[in-house]
């Protein structure tokens, strides 16, 4: 591929990414893992949404979930233009709980 067509493609994709031509992912979901304590398998939250926004709602109510099923506590913050969690539970688990798009799930 020529230098200019290459770089005609990367212009192409920088551009219908930033537009709202660019296809969106058809669905979110709300995944937790643990990653510091006894190992436990992940969670996958209870439903798929539209969008991270909706998806939102999911990773308060997943990170509640946890915090009251192991006894402990969570909470939530915006990183990176999306909300995450995390929940710490007296059996020495911490939780991390992320909205994931359905394109950046591991191909199985």
């Amino acid at each position: 591929m020529s230098s200019e067509l290459a770089e005609l493609t990367d212009l192409l994709e920088t551009d219908l990414t930033s537009s709202a031509l660019a296809p969106a992912p058809d669905a979110y979901l709300v995944v937790a893992e643990v990653i510091h304590g006894p190992h436990r398998a992940p969670r996958v939250g209870d439903g798929l949404y539209c969008s991270a926004e909706c998806a939102e709602h999911g990773v308060r109510e997943l990170v509640a979930e946890l915090a009251k099923q192991e006894g402990g506590s969570g909470f939530v913050l915006p990183h990176e233009g999306r909300m995450i969690g995390c929940a710490v539970t007296r059996g020495g688990r911490m939780w991390s709980v992320q909205i994931l798009a359905r394109s950046e799930l591991p191909a199985v």
